[in-house]
């Protein structure tokens, strides 16, 4: 016979997530979320996000996205964050970051980042989305409504469906996509630091936004997922162009690519494949 005990424990455990999801943005206005707050935060949401996307979970593919994320995340975060890159099966060029260190990358962005340092840009990019804590800003604003209703589900036992994420604004992906500008410019600011520090060349940074431009020009709409959540525009890779010449780094002893990961983004092009949704080669 099942206990009262046991039987709680499942309700139980959906009010602790209730509460996360609505105790955060308060504390968030008060500029008080610790780190381990915001990694159980960060999990709650990934979760969640796990649920709603396709995932490779190729271990070759994975261990490689990650083995190249925590390079640049030991160099870019000084605290105990504990990072985990995942692979989307998604044609559509996109990526974003939760707190607590998860940043999930579509298939389709590492197909368009011809070089090992685009994709180092990329990532150096989300990361600093983490370590400025702008998804935690964003929770703070948009606090309120959406989080009283998914309190509700919860404690119904019933977990929000994608149509209904996607309207209250509760989902991961909907929340932590899109940042103001002076987050982008930090982000990019970041980034470009990070890079040589890890050993990659930072003009990745510039010459994925301007790749990402041009194809923009010869295809309209095909990237309107990736100019939605990262604004792009000329301007943003002559500023990025500004904080690398300020570097003052040498270029020539840093990596802009390898067999390695050439090798990485053919074999997701071909689980893409697999998969039969693999975006158009350039």
């Amino acid at each position: 016979m099942t206990s009262r005990r046991s039987s709680r424990t499942p309700r139980r455990g959906r009010l602790r997530r209730a509460a996360l999801l609505l105790t955060a943005p308060v504390l968030a206005a008060c500029g008080g979320v610790s780190l381990q707050e915001e990694a159980e935060l960060g999990a709650a949401y990934a979760a969640e996000v796990q649920r709603q996307v396709p995932l490779i979970r190729d271990p070759a593919a994975v261990a490689m996205l990650n083995q190249l994320g925590e390079r640049l995340a030991a160099r870019a975060d000084p605290t105990a964050r504990d990072y985990t890159f995942y692979l989307v099966d998604s044609p559509e060029v996109n990526a974003f970051a939760v707190p607590g260190g998860h940043i999930f990358v579509n298939r389709g962005l590492i197909e368009s980042a011809d070089e090992l340092s685009e994709l180092a840009g990329v990532l150096g990019h989300e990361i600093a989305h983490v370590t400025e804590r702008h998804g935690i800003e964003q929770m703070e604003k948009r606090r309120g409504a959406g989080a009283l209703v998914a309190l509700v589900y919860l404690i119904l036992g019933r977990e929000p469906g994608l149509v209904e994420q996607i309207a209250l604004e509760a989902g991961g992906a909907a929340v932590f996509a899109r940042y103001g500008r002076e987050a982008e410019r930090e982000a990019d600011r970041r980034a470009i630091q990070t890079l040589p520090a890890a050993g990659y060349d930072p003009e990745g940074v510039a010459s994925f936004f301007e790749e990402l431009l041009e194809q923009q020009a010869r295809q309209p709409g095909l990237l309107d997922t990736w100019f939605a959540s990262h604004p792009t525009s000329q301007e943003r890779v002559q500023n990025a162009r500004a904080m690398i010449r300020s570097l003052q780094v040498d270029r020539s002893r840093l990596t802009d690519d390898t067999p390695e990961y050439q090798a990485f983004r053919a074999r997701v092009r071909q689980l893409g494949s697999a998969n039969g949704t693999a975006a158009t080669q350039r």
